[in-house]
């Protein structure tokens, strides 16, 4: 699946937990903790493709 799809949904996922667990900013919490997943996202991409490219 497209990986920009798959932060999308982790972004409203993100949302809706911090909306109702009641945080005060949780717009930016969401944003930031999509922001974290994206890296990993990205940096799993990059090593398998690294791998790949090696055999």
């Amino acid at each position: 699946m497209n990986l920009l799809a798959w932060i999308g949904i982790i972004f409203v996922a993100h949302i809706a937990l911090y909306f109702a667990l009641g945080t005060e900013n949780w717009i930016s919490t969401a944003a930031l903790a999509t922001l974290v997943w994206a890296g990993a996202l990205y940096a799993i991409r990059f090593f398998v493709r690294q791998k790949q490219r090696i055999r």
